[in-house]
């Protein structure tokens, strides 16, 4: 039974260290060994993983996120400038609303004054209007006119 080691040179060992030795050698190559299933041994290994996926580029999720983070800014602002301009028409509407209530009550006040009895009398005496006297009542079932403004007419009969 003979021996024989991959990788040495078939001539004898080879020289410790490289050294070279009166002859020349061809240079010598080794192929790596194959290996087989290795052996199981009373430990469990664990499964090996599948090669991890090469990695996605980074640049377009931090663009995507930027993006997103640009967006939303604008939009607030956008949601800003739309509440103030309503903060300011609402400011303008209250004013306005003041002022015409001010004005309504001035006209109330007007209208009141306006029907007060006595201004009533003292312009119907400024265009010429008389004050009348009590006034008369007229029974026709009986043909008098009662009161004192009866004036000429007769308390007879027909």
């Amino acid at each position: 039974m003979t021996t024989t080691t991959r990788g040495a040179p078939r001539g004898g060992s080879a020289p410790a260290g490289g050294a070279r030795t009166g002859r020349a050698a061809a240079p010598t190559r080794t192929r790596p060994a194959e290996r087989g299933p290795a052996p199981r041994t009373g430990t469990a290994r664990a499964p090996r993983r599948p090669a991890a996926p090469a990695r996605a580029p980074r640049m377009p999720f931090v663009l995507l996120v930027l993006g997103l983070l640009a967006g939303a800014l604008i939009s607030l602002l956008a949601l800003r400038t739309v509440l103030v301009e309503d903060s300011f028409t609402i400011a303008r509407l209250q004013a306005e609303n003041s002022e015409l209530v001010n004005r309504q009550e001035s006209l109330q006040e007007e209208v009141v004054h306006l029907e007060s009895p006595e201004r009533i009398a003292r312009e119907a005496e400024d265009m010429g209007m008389e004050q009348g006297e009590a006034p008369g009542f007229l029974y026709t079932d009986e043909g008098r006119v009662s009161g004192e403004g009866s004036g000429g007419a007769s308390g007879d009969g027909p």
